[in-house]
């Protein structure tokens, strides 16, 4: 019982703590980047300097927006494993010399820009090709055009924009002679087609801009769109997978998804919403939920922010090296909210009292033993902020993200063999 009450507490590791008639602290002009918006006064609120003293002052941490690191997905098959993150997450808060404390707040208080940078395009850019360096990985580079081709790409969007889907055409097929290797511009000529019902034609096109380039979401969009005014329906799903996989919330993809998603909803579990900041006394403030696993993800992310010798043990990366975003913290911080979650029911169990309810990660308690947590974090967390990182991502990241967002966006199995990038030609 003694054990099973240890991680229980470890979730509730930190207290709220404020103080009244003390000055909200923003972060500093110095410290903080260009795209971190101001803060709101509900959110400096979180920021009011206490009465505590910190022994090491945290530093305010944000992310550097070119390093990123992917991760391989697993089954969480014995809770055990979670339960153990959740304790050494719990014993590093205790043994830190940096502060913490949390307040309960609402999913609005959430600061998602100071935690993942700043918002990104409605749209995938198509002027970026996702290319291999010398060391084989994926990297997005600009795409080298004539300028009589994108200035024709321009007008054609403006055409298009208008109603004027023959004059698009036109000048989309004169730019695609001069620069074939552009996607963009495919995909701009197979929307003009397909605006004039010409359905073989903007097939064709949408495949061209896919074998320009396969990582471009809204080639696999407009492929999807294709297929469904032709009457294939499997064929517009799966290739709308890979779309939303690319781009998690381009509009296009998520209006198209409405048409194909079944009448009742499949289930879509709702990444937790937590706030980070250094106050001016150098304590982390976190506001969270209010249940076990909410704070234990909050916890648990702060550490990751917080706690570089953390970072360097699990990255094997030097102690000043920037922070950076991962799939990998997602992952491990989602599993020390799941450990506290068993070990919260087990104590019930034991004293023959209810559970409390937490829904959220009970969700992804479910998902993480079934399916794995990858393709949740790739699309629901990292795709809502980050989602350039999918088109750089390992063919196995890849197909973890399009099995995810079948299942529970779209709501149909894809089987066990999901293809690496492209759906299948007719």
């Amino acid at each position: 019982m003694g054990w099973l009450r240890s991680y229980v507490v470890a979730g509730l590791f930190l207290l709220g703590c404020a103080s009244t008639g003390a000055r909200p602290a923003a972060p500093s002009s110095s410290s903080a980047p260009a795209w971190l918006p101001p803060y709101t006064p509900e959110q400096l609120s979180l920021l009011e300097p206490g009465q505590e003293a910190a022994p090491v002052a945290a530093t305010r941490t944000y992310p550097d927006l070119v390093m990123f690191r992917y991760s391989h997905d697993r089954l969480l098959e014995d809770p055990r494993d979670a339960m153990r993150t959740t304790k050494l997450i719990a014993d590093l808060v205790s043994e830190s010399p940096r502060s913490y404390t949390v307040a309960e707040t609402p999913p609005r208080i959430a600061n998602d820009i100071a935690q993942y940078g700043p918002p990104p395009k409605r749209e995938p850019d198509g002027w970026v090709v996702a290319t291999r360096d010398p060391e084989g990985r994926l990297q997005l580079a600009p795409v080298s055009a004539p300028k009589e081709a994108r200035a024709a790409f321009d007008e054609a969007v403006k055409a298009l924009a208008a109603g004027r889907a023959q004059d698009a055409e036109r000048e989309l097929a004169r730019a695609v002679q001069v620069a074939p290797h552009a996607a963009a511009i495919h995909v701009e000529l197979g929307r003009a087609l397909l605006a004039q019902k010409k359905l073989v034609e903007a097939e064709a096109a949408f495949r061209e801009a896919l074998r320009a380039d396969v990582t471009l979401a809204s080639g696999h969009e407009g492929l999807a769109a294709t297929l469904l005014a032709r009457g294939d329906v499997y064929g517009a799903r799966e290739s709308l997978a890979h779309a939303l996989a690319y781009h998690p919330f381009e509009p296009r993809a998520v209006a198209l998804a409405a048409k194909l998603t079944p009448e009742t909803p499949p289930e879509r579990p709702t990444p937790f919403a937590i706030f980070l900041e250094v106050d001016a006394a150098g304590v982390v403030r976190v506001g969270t939920g209010s249940t076990v696993g909410s704070r234990m993800y909050a916890g648990c992310r702060a550490v990751m922010r917080y706690e570089p010798e953390l970072r360097t043990a699990l990255f094997n990366v030097a102690p000043e090296a920037p922070y950076f975003l991962s799939a990998a913290e997602e992952m491990f911080c989602i599993e020390s909210a799941i450990g506290a979650f068993i070990a919260e029911r087990a104590v019930a169990r034991e004293e023959g009292l209810p559970a409390p309810q937490d829904k959220q990660t009970a969700a992804l308690t479910g998902l993480a033993h079934t399916e794995g947590l990858l393709g949740f974090v790739m699309v629901e967390v990292l795709g809502r902020h980050r989602p350039e990182h999918a088109r750089t991502a390992p063919s196995v990241v890849h197909r973890a993200m399009v099995a995810y967002v079948a299942r529970h966006v779209l709501g149909y199995d894809p089987g066990p063999n999901v293809s690496n990038y492209v759906a299948s030609a007719r």
